[in-house]
């Protein structure tokens, strides 16, 4: 299954490449806490609690079992646990480290509202107000992103996905996710996987004050009058110091989100929204193929938001949502039955935490709009990165649900080695759906163009005679990147790099013969060159961030220089005496005869 938006901002990201270097930077003793927060009468654990580091923008939540990890200074950082219906707690990291268990008491419940006022007009009037703050507020900051679902059946589970971005947030709304590194579990079931490809932006795109056709509607996305005829609220018992009000529509239609919210008595502001829906008749979510069909769908989601004096702005939105899938088959496996109808049900969470501390985004260019899955293709798996954030720990259901796609399927970026074309190969998969055009220099195996793309189609004689040899063909017709992951951890950077072949922006018309397949393998080998002229640059000192952009530019100009005097000389692999030169060059360079190589293959 895809989740998809029709409305998303077009922005080009920039992403990273193998080298590891390392260097210091300025250094404090950090230490990694574990622990879990409980209700101090009952002991029952206490999910999603919010917990901050006082005076900063950094920040964890509990995972569904309230249990939480967070990295800080134990000689100077306060913890902050938060919880609605309970008090604020305030601890010394030292503490937390010693005691692990953080118990929280519950604030006394606030009926007085209930009574003293005979009808429930005043409750539009606090919705106004709340609404008027949320559109007022375009405080505009950045801050890391921690994104994981689960999604399976009644038989088994079916996926886990963790991914982490940086979230570019204007006021209480995610205006876009910029992707940093991600993996996954898979399970197949009935021949199918089920891939949730783009519930990230599905999720943290709900607007809470604006409409989307896409979504259900919420109270808070209407002026009163209008309020008052759509959604009946009511006041709910609730803490000291926070409005608790309910809200469901007057009709009984399947256009509106029903529930709750909590907000501040003095200044008005969102501390939290419940929105629930059954069989919605409206969402962001459309079937992976075109002939399936989605059915009694179901949606949960929970916005809390942090508050700090300074601030406000979203703390994490919890998630679930249940689909009748139906799996309809043209080609009809006899084992198989041709429509097949199965239950999904997929819950997550998205965590946003170091404001204005994001993470460095790999240095690469790609389509923003692409799903998570592509995202996952195009940014290898990063080793240190992942042993440096453990932002929200994994429950024992999700250690076995990865025991269990270890054993009965597939885990995807938890090790080295899968990217780009090798990324995602499923069985019974409609590879139409997943044709990646990222190719990974590799010093085995030889590049070969993907032609089944338009820009690749082989072209007839008479084409080539009247176009590609004259004028269509110039020096953007070859694209290839240097990809740079830089992470920092441990007081250090560490950093690899990558030569990507860009097929989506490269065009190449010529048919599969010899002297062009040596073309352009010389021509990609050219590139991977520059870029190990870069690690070793890398390689020799330490620098800066600053210093280590100034050095992949330069290798970037260093390669379109050096590939662009090739391109002339070459002449699309016709000028022999020029393809034996710089046949030469790369065999000194790397060890490898690129026309030695496709002749013998072409005498086979």
């Amino acid at each position: 299954m895809t989740c998809t938006l029709k409305c998303y901002r077009r922005m080009k990201t920039i992403g990273l490449a193998s080298i590891l270097s390392v260097f210091s930077l300025c250094s404090f003793s950090q230490t990694v806490v574990q622990g879990s927060v409980k209700d101090a009468e009952t002991n029952e654990e206490l999910p999603w609690c919010s917990i901050s580091v006082k005076g900063t923008g950094k920040g964890a939540i509990t995972n569904s079992e309230g249990t939480f990890v967070i990295t800080v200074n134990l000689h100077a950082d306060t913890l902050l646990f938060s919880y609605v219906g309970y008090k604020t707690m305030e601890l010394a990291s030292s503490v937390v480290f010693r005691k692990r268990t953080v118990l929280l008491e519950r604030t006394g419940i606030q009926l007085e509202e209930l009574t003293v006022h005979a009808d429930n007009d005043y409750l539009y009037d606090i919705l106004e107000k709340c609404r008027k703050n949320i559109l007022k507020n375009k405080h505009y900051q950045v801050a890391k992103v921690y994104y994981g679902i689960e999604t399976q059946t009644e038989e088994q589970p079916i996926e886990l996905l963790e991914c982490y971005y940086n979230g570019y947030i204007e006021g209480l709304s995610i205006k876009n996710l910029v992707f940093r590194n991600g993996r996954t579990g898979l399970a197949e079931l009935d021949q199918r996987y089920f891939l949730t490809l783009n519930s990230s932006k599905a999720i943290s795109q709900v607007d809470l004050v604006r409409q989307d056709p896409d979504y259900p509607f919420i109270p808070l996305q209407f002026a009163k009058k209008r309020l008052k005829k759509i959604f009946r609220l009511s006041m709910e018992p609730g803490e000291k110091g926070l409005y608790h009000i309910g809200f469901q529509p007057w009709e009984e239609i399947r256009n509106h989100f029903s529930g709750e919210m909590w907000i501040d008595r003095i200044t008005f502001a969102l501390v939290k929204i419940d929105l629930t829906i059954d069989n919605a008749a409206r969402y962001p979510f459309v079937p992976m193929f075109k002939e399936d069909r989605l059915g009694n769908v179901d949606i949960k989601i929970s916005h809390t938001y942090k508050n700090d004096g300074s601030f406000i702005a979203p703390d994490h939105i919890n998630f679930s949502y249940h689909v009748s899938y139906k799996s309809i088959r043209n080609n009809v496996d006899l084992t198989m039955s041709s429509v097949i109808q199965r239950e999904i049900s997929t819950h997550g969470v998205l965590s946003f935490y170091d404001y204005n501390d994001p993470f460095i985004i790999p240095r690469f260019d790609y389509d923003v709009n692409y799903d998570d899955y592509r995202k996952m293709s195009v940014i290898p798996f990063n080793k240190v990165f992942w042993d440096n954030n453990n932002t929200l720990v994994l429950t024992e259901e999700q250690k076995e649900s990865i025991g269990f796609f270890a054993d009965n399927g597939l885990l995807v970026n938890f090790e080295e080695g899968r990217y780009g074309k090798d990324f995602l190969q499923l069985t019974h998969y409609d590879s139409s759906l997943y044709q990646n055009c990222y190719t990974f220099w590799d010093s085995v195996k030889r590049f070969s163009l993907n032609r089944s793309l338009p820009q690749n189609k082989i072209y007839s004689q008479r084409q080539i005679n009247s176009s590609i040899l004259t004028d269509q063909y110039n020096l953007d017709n070859l694209e290839v990147q240097l990809l740079l992951d830089v992470t920092r951890a441990d007081n250090r950077y560490y950093y690899k790099s990558y030569t990507v072949f860009d097929e989506k922006k490269s065009h190449f018309h010529l048919p599969d013969e010899p002297e062009t397949k040596a073309f352009l393998n010389i021509f990609f080998d050219l590139c991977e060159i520059e870029r190990r002229k870069m690690e070793h640059a890398l390689d020799t000192s330490t620098y800066s961030g600053t210093q280590i952009d100034s050095i992949y530019y330069s290798a970037i100009g260093n390669m379109k220089k050096i590939t662009s005097k090739y391109l002339q000389e070459a002449k699309l692999g016709k000028n022999k005496r020029a393809m034996l030169s710089w046949n030469a060059a790369v065999l000194r360079n790397l060890g490898i005869d690129n026309l030695k190589i496709f002749q013998e293959k072409e005498e086979k």
